[in-house]
């Protein structure tokens, strides 16, 4: 299945889950169940499976991939703080750009996007791309608690809590052991990550909101910009420098092409931060990640 048969299904059940809620058929509070089904039985199942079956010896080849989001994150982080600084925006509405500058969606749509194109064997790869991704949250949750507030253990433990986290070391552990978890626990994880797609584009659709995009335009077309611009550019390089190649390759570059992280939001809302201008630039990069993700991937094929 080439990138344009991927992609285009996965923006059709995101307008279908954007109408449901313009019909009033269900509504934005019902993409809250959909993510706690997704985060806690689907997207465990299937990252736990991916791990379970992976080929332990690649583990050298993929672990640089983490590092490679990190730096990415790290980078696109710089930009918008000078930019921002630049501009004179409050302290809190830097911050704001900032998180949704370096954070990735790279579990939430980057999954999707890479099973369907890559298959399993890509999925492993965005796991660990993903796993990046946590550390950034991790450690903006630190920084912001010394500056801002005392509300870092309320971070730490939902990370240490996040159910794919647990997945991935279950799934490594049991590899490492090579034990037999069985035909019907298998197949049960194997329906369950079938719920992934769907449920997470659905619930997608549930949240896109376009409001406070326009007050906000100069912030939102900034990280726009960074995140699905130059994220993905500087991603391309490294792998480029680093003499990257196989499946770890276009995988590491699409993750970094992913629109700011759902998560940013939750790290504005705990420290108090400018958690609208913090939305505004979730919402409208994820809505133009739908056009420019397909791109870079025909760039990629």
């Amino acid at each position: 299945m080439n990138s344009i048969e991927t992609i285009v299904p996965i923006i059709i059940i995101i307008i279908v889950g954007y109408f449901l809620k313009r019909t009033n058929i269900l509504s934005t509070t019902d993409a809250n169940s959909l993510n706690k089904i997704v985060i806690y039985i689907a997207v465990p199942s299937l990252i736990f499976m991916a791990m379970y079956r992976m080929d332990i010896t690649l583990l050298p080849k993929i672990i640089p991939i983490t590092f490679i989001c990190l730096f990415v994150g790290i980078i696109c982080g710089i930009l918008a703080f000078v930019f921002s600084k630049i501009r004179n925006y409050p302290d809190k509405t830097r911050w704001s750009v900032v998180i949704t500058s370096a954070m990735f969606n790279s579990g939430f749509l980057g999954y999707p996007v890479v099973l369907g194109v890559f298959g399993g064997a890509g999925l492993v790869r965005a796991i660990f791309f993903d796993m990046g991704s946590m550390i950034l949250f991790i450690a903006f949750g630190i920084f912001f608690s010394i500056i801002f507030a005392e509300k870092y253990s309320s971070i730490l433990k939902r990370a240490l809590l996040f159910p794919p986290l647990w997945a991935i070391a279950l799934g490594l552990i049991l590899n490492f052991l090579n034990f037999n978890i069985g035909f019907i626990l298998s197949n049960t994880l194997n329906y369950l990550s079938l719920a992934v797609i769907p449920l997470i584009m659905i619930s997608l659709g549930l949240s896109l909101e376009f409001k406070g995009i326009k007050e906000n335009i100069e912030a939102v077309f900034s990280v726009s910009i960074i995140k699905l611009l130059i994220a993905p550019l500087i991603a391309s390089f490294i792998v480029l420098m680093l003499g990257i190649g196989g499946l770890e390759r276009p995988v590491t570059i699409i993750e970094a092409a992913m629109p700011s992280a759902m998560l940013g939001l939750v790290l504005a809302i705990t420290y108090d931060l400018d958690f609208k201008t913090a939305a505004a630039c979730i919402f409208a990069s994820t809505i133009l990640s739908l056009v420019t993700i397909p791109l870079i991937l025909i760039l990629l094929s």
